[in-house]
């Protein structure tokens, strides 16, 4: 074994594993005892799978329309992240709850949540809530896989507690078929014009009231007859006014200005004017409020009609709304059942560890032999040494 650049034979081999048969059976026991230990310590896991079809040659729902020419792995690609969005997941949990199986924790899992709640303790983790806990384990441990050669996806979770894993993974299921209903229905449009013709119904309601109050606290059913009478008493008092101002300079002209005559065909003119004056600020009064009538108007007028758009979208909307969303192209064809045995035995674990404890101390012993550079071979002292080989004695005791 020492000499690097020969082949090995069967006494190196043989001699080889007495040299290290210690540190082999050493290795080997100690590999298979503490991956025991585990097994034993750790709880066993159970594994739940449901699986999907997806049709990749129809329409995700009924009402949407077909996009050709789209790969059917995109297709199951884009489910997988579906399954696998926040959303679907928040919503199983929400749908199972938090609670825990009635088996009490092993102390492996006691160990792990004290260490979890010391690094809390000490700022090296954020404390999270049991349900923010399951929904990361969920993002972490969740298998969405679409199988070979077909457009189905499988989705699995394994859990101590078989039951619960049936139950988990169920409801990711519904909830992702109801997800993808959400994402490719137009379902909800309807609701918009809804709101929208709600709105509008009560700011046309708000409208004609203001309208109303208005026509009424400001007479307005008699304003045409009474701005006519204004406008012809206008048209008078302006020809009155004219003529009054005709008279009071004829009268100047004729008695000067300090005449009796002359001072009451003054206050003639003085008092025309402050009634014509009065006459032009009641008709611009009225011209205002014929004006605002207008504005009231023309803004009902407007809510009426976009009341009426949206409520005929509406319409439109809802009859579209009744045909049938639940028409997808997502078929459940297996749910998950209550698995009746664990995922793998401890026996298989058993077996994996006695495989790779022999392996494992095999490739010890091989680097310590390695790096091992005492003579235990006869023809490698004699080569040293330079003098035949006449015998050996056995090596008492361990170096």
């Amino acid at each position: 074994m020492s000499d690097r650049g020969r082949q090995l034979s069967k006494r190196d081999i043989i001699v080889f594993l007495f040299k290290w048969k210690y540190s082999l059976i050493g290795y080997f026991l100690f590999v298979v005892a503490t991956v025991t230990i585990f097994v034993y310590l750790f709880p066993q896991k159970y594994e739940a799978t449901a699986s999907v079809l997806i049709e990749s040659n129809r329409a995700p729902v009924m009402r949407s329309d077909m996009a050709p020419g789209v790969e059917e792995l995109s297709v199951l690609n884009s489910e997988a992240s579906i399954i696998l969005s926040k959303t679907v997941l928040s919503s199983a949990v929400d749908e199972v709850g938090i609670a825990e199986s009635g088996e009490p924790p092993t102390t492996i899992e006691q160990l792990i949540d004290a260490l979890g709640a010391w690094l809390e303790d000490v700022g090296l983790s954020e404390p999270m809530t049991p349900r923010e806990e399951l929904i990361r384990k969920l993002e972490k441990d969740l298998g969405v896989a679409p199988l070979p050669n077909s457009n189905v996806i499988a989705i699995t979770f394994s859990g101590k507690d078989p039951k619960r894993t049936a139950q988990i993974v169920n409801a990711v299921t519904n909830n992702y078929i109801q997800h993808h209903l959400k994402i490719f229905s137009s379902a909800g449009t309807s609701q918009v014009y809804r709101l929208q013709v709600e709105r509008l119904g009560r700011e046309l309601d708000r409208r004609r009231k203001e309208l109303a109050d208005y026509k009424r606290t400001t007479s307005v059913s008699a304003l045409d007859d009474t701005m006519h009478s204004l406008v012809q008493l206008q048209g008078s008092l302006t020809s009155d006014l004219e003529k009054a101002r005709l008279d009071l300079a004829e009268l100047r002209t004729r008695f000067g200005p300090g005449h009796t005559k002359v001072s009451v065909a003054a206050a003639k003119v003085e008092s025309i004017k402050r009634t014509l004056t009065e006459t032009q600020g009641k008709l611009q009064k009225l011209e205002l409020q014929q004006e605002k009538v207008q504005q009231l108007e023309l803004g009902s007028a407007s809510s009426e009609k976009s009341y009426q758009e949206y409520q005929k979208r509406y319409e439109e909307e809802r009859l579209n709304d009744l045909a049938n969303p639940d028409v997808v192209n997502v078929r459940v064809i297996e749910y998950a059942t209550m698995p009746a045995r664990a995922d793998h035995s401890r026996l298989f674990y058993i077996a994996l560890a006695v495989a790779g404890g022999f392996i494992l101390s095999l490739a010890i012993a091989f680097v310590r032999e390695y790096f091992d550079h005492r003579v235990s071979d006869p023809d490698t002292v004699a080569q040293l040494l330079g003098a035949p080989t006449l015998g050996s004695v056995e090596r008492v005791g361990r170096f």
